[in-house]
């Protein structure tokens, strides 16, 4: 009876720290373009994992998107995402004592050294420390519990589903989880902020600072990502690893602006998996652009001058969206616009918009903006034109 009362307990407390969470299809579909219906996927050994396309965030292939699992390490990237955003880069951060004895991975700080905010960014990112995620999380919201609710407003705006943070290092916490996409889509945001970017990217950089006797401390650090110097078109992202989160990694590739994001976790091989995701990514999707054929689309226009006449239009932004080889010969385009155009209309108005379909599905929309002016008839030739005494088309 005690024993089976003690796993009723341990199950309840797994369901709390690790609550049932939607579909992944649902969470990304509200905000992202349709996961991709592809035959078959890479052969890897991640009990997680996720490949997204870093522009549009689309789904490309998934194992276990959304469940809820311990993140590790990889809990650093939004660490970094919000300490860029509400920090300053050159502002000096005095490590707490409590900081530099936070166990785990460490970037070797000692209470009462002094560094750069940058500085203890790249013992973040590249030499995955706890003691600088608890020195800036510290520094920036008083404690690591005020830090960690930066960071799940964060995950929120971000509309991550699967996501909760306790802490700003990853040790594994009760209630401390996140998913594959999840992380995937935090990379996402973080590669967009160029100082993060550029931070995940560097293999070996130099962390400086002062001790409390005002000397100069210069400290070595070598990126955990192995990946970045094994091959040169992967640009991030992070690793981690616990007992129970296992092997963890999200990886960034990027080939010619095609930038791919996977994520694998609890792998039996982190770099193999990883590489092989990615690959798999470039060989069976393409960048296909949100643009009509011959890059113009012609919409008809009532009331103009020219009796007939159409007005062409173009995106107003330039938009790719990667599509399976799959579903190559089930893309479309389709515009909207109002039923009628009517003159005048200018150079550089919006008039409608420009849908990339797969078998009816819309994958991407962009604006269309019209590429010419269209005059309005005089008053007095739509007057005739009513009556039906002046051609209201071309003959």
């Amino acid at each position: 009876m005690r024993y089976a009362i003690r796993s009723i307990c341990l199950c309840l407390a797994m369901l709390l720290a690790f609550p049932p969470r939607p579909a992944a299809a649902g969470a990304l579909n509200a905000t992202y373009p349709p996961r991709a219906e592809v035959l078959r996927g890479p052969v890897i050994s991640a009990d997680a994992a996720v490949l997204i396309d870093a522009r549009s965030g689309r789904l490309l292939w998934s194992r276990n998107a959304d469940q809820a699992r311990a993140p590790a390490s990889t809990t650093k990237m939004m660490t970094a995402l919000v300490a860029l955003e509400r920090g300053q880069l050159n502002e000096v951060i005095v490590v707490p004592r409590a900081a530099a004895a936070t166990p785990g991975s460490s970037a070797g700080l000692r209470a009462g050294d002094r560094y750069t905010l940058a500085a203890l960014l790249r013992g973040l990112l590249l030499r995955s420390g706890n003691d600088a995620a608890a020195a800036i999380a510290t520094h920036l919201a008083g404690s690591e519990e005020g830090f960690a609710a930066l960071m799940n407003a964060r995950a929120r705006a971000l509309g991550l589903r699967s996501t909760h943070f306790v802490n700003p290092h990853g040790l594994t916490a009760p209630f401390h989880y996140s998913s594959a996409l999840d992380l995937a889509l935090i990379a996402r945001a973080g590669l967009a902020v160029p100082a993060f970017a550029q931070l995940v990217a560097t293999a070996d950089a130099e962390m400086r600072g002062w001790d409390s006797m005002q000397r100069e401390i210069r400290r070595e650090l070598h990126n955990t990502n192995r990946l970045l110097v094994a091959y040169d078109w992967v640009d991030g992202v992070k690793t981690g690893t616990t007992n129970a989160a296992g092997n963890c990694l999200v990886a960034s590739g990027n080939r010619g602006g095609f930038r791919l994001i996977a994520v694998v976790l609890h792998s039996d091989d982190r770099w193999g998996d990883a590489v092989r995701l990615l690959r798999w990514g470039y060989a069976h999707f393409s960048q296909v652009p949100v643009a009509p054929p011959g890059g113009q689309a012609l919409l008809p226009v009532a009331d103009a001058r020219d009796p007939g006449a159409h007005v062409p239009a173009a995106p107003r932004t330039v938009l790719s969206m990667p599509v399976a080889l799959e579903e190559l010969p089930r893309l479309s385009w389709r515009v909207v616009a109002p039923v009628t155009l009517v003159a005048p209309v200018r150079r550089g108005e919006m008039v409608g918009r420009l849908q990339l379909q797969v078998a009816g599905i819309t994958l991407a929309s962009v604006p269309l903006a019209a590429t010419a002016s269209v005059p309005r008839a005089a008053p007095w030739v739509l007057l005739l034109r009513r009556l039906g005494l002046m051609r209201t088309s071309r003959q």
